[in-house]
């Protein structure tokens, strides 16, 4: 079976940083931001140029803790894409905020063009999300952001890395927000996350929200706030990572243009925007039935992944602002994400293309 991602060969690549880092974190009898969180912090606000950076438990946490580090809560409006992971809707509605859904574009991101349509006197921030590896439109979202006066968060949970007209995807936004997990960027085993910001009240807001509100023993328990203070292990894990994650970005890449020119005119493929460089985190076909596809591939000994299910403005505990959800559709029934992990073998590569090509998967287009 040919999987999606490859624990076990990553392993062996990081392993030796990992089991050393843990053997140091027991000797240090220091389990909770210590000195490989601080390490990991610091790299984070070395490569992406923001003053400050904190480490938590989830790339949906960061995102609601954003929100409310912005003073954004209910009887507000974050504006979000309608197709997205499950996070990016869900960490907006926990907050008590309500989330309106702006339409996708053929890219599969926030059609900026549709911004418009989705404001109210309630608008307080748009979360621009790059899914797929690619990066939104930012200078589309950052102008209509300034022009309303609303706040632009950054969700780089899958764009981290990925390049705007040749700028870092971390650079853009008022806040960053970030993820760590077996197929991101940077893979750990589990999940994580981190928030990016030049804004020294949103760093002392979050480093409050990420203790339970009490941010170390002997400071002032000033709100309430979630239990996301960041754990050494996960910060062991982040490091090993760290020293591999632009050769396996590179190699994500590489296997991206394999394919591209493997499918050229006979599979329609997700396509990247022209200002994007795509960090190779999710390689997309559309096909007729992405459900159906997954089976028969499976059936083949490729393991792929439905992503994602959901057209948001149709689910049925959602108030839906939405009449026109076309290209959501079109996405919730045909993108379906093929293997690309880079510890992929060139047979393995090439297996893959075969058996798209050769089964009953026909492309949509």
């Amino acid at each position: 079976m040919i999987r999606t991602q490859n624990f076990q060969r990553r392993w062996q690549e990081v392993k030796e940083d990992v089991i050393l880092g843990y053997e140091k974190l027991h000797s240090n009898e220091i389990v909770v931001n210590g000195i490989f969180v601080e390490s990991v912090e610091s790299k984070l606000k070395e490569f992406s140029g923001r003053k400050f950076a904190l480490l938590l438990h989830s790339g949906s946490h960061a995102i609601s803790m954003a929100i409310k580090a912005h003073n954004i809560g209910p009887q507000d409006e974050v504006i979000i894409p309608n197709y997205s992971c499950q996070a990016t809707l869900s960490s907006v509605a926990i907050t008590g905020c309500t989330p309106v859904m702006c339409e996708i574009n053929e890219h599969g991101m926030t059609d900026s063009d549709r911004l418009q349509e989705c404001l109210t006197p309630n608008t307080k921030a748009v979360l621009a999300t790059g899914l797929y590896g690619d990066v939104h439109d930012h200078e589309k979202i950052e102008h209509f952001c300034k022009t309303n006066n609303i706040f632009y968060l950054n969700d780089a949970a899958q764009s981290q890395f990925a390049l705007y007209k040749g700028r870092n995807s971390l650079e853009l936004g008022d806040t960053v927000c970030m993820s760590f997990a077996d197929n991101k960027v940077i893979p750990i085993a589990g999940t994580y996350g981190a928030l990016l910001t030049d804004d020294q009240n949103i760093y002392n807001s979050v480093r409050c929200l990420r203790k339970n509100g009490k941010p170390s023993r002997l400071e002032k328990f000033l709100s309430a706030g979630y239990s996301s203070h960041p754990e050494e292990h996960k910060a062991v894990q982040i490091l090993a990572s760290m020293k591999h994650f632009r050769k396996w970005m590179n190699r994500r890449q590489e296997i991206g243009k394999i394919y591209d020119a493997a499918f050229a005119g006979r599979i329609e493929t997700r396509s990247s925007p022209v200002y994007s460089t795509w960090n190779g985190h999710k390689y997309a076909i559309m096909v007729a039935d992405k459900f159906k596809a997954y089976k028969r591939l499976l059936e083949l000994g490729v393991e792929t992944e439905q992503h994602y299910p959901d057209n948001f403005s149709k689910l049925s505990w959602i108030k839906s602002n939405l009449h026109d959800s076309a290209m959501t559709d079109k996405f919730v029934k045909q993108s379906l994400t093929i293997p690309n992990n880079p510890h992929m073998t060139d047979d393995e590569i090439y297996q893959v293309i075969d058996a798209v090509l050769n089964s009953s998967v026909a492309p949509s287009s």
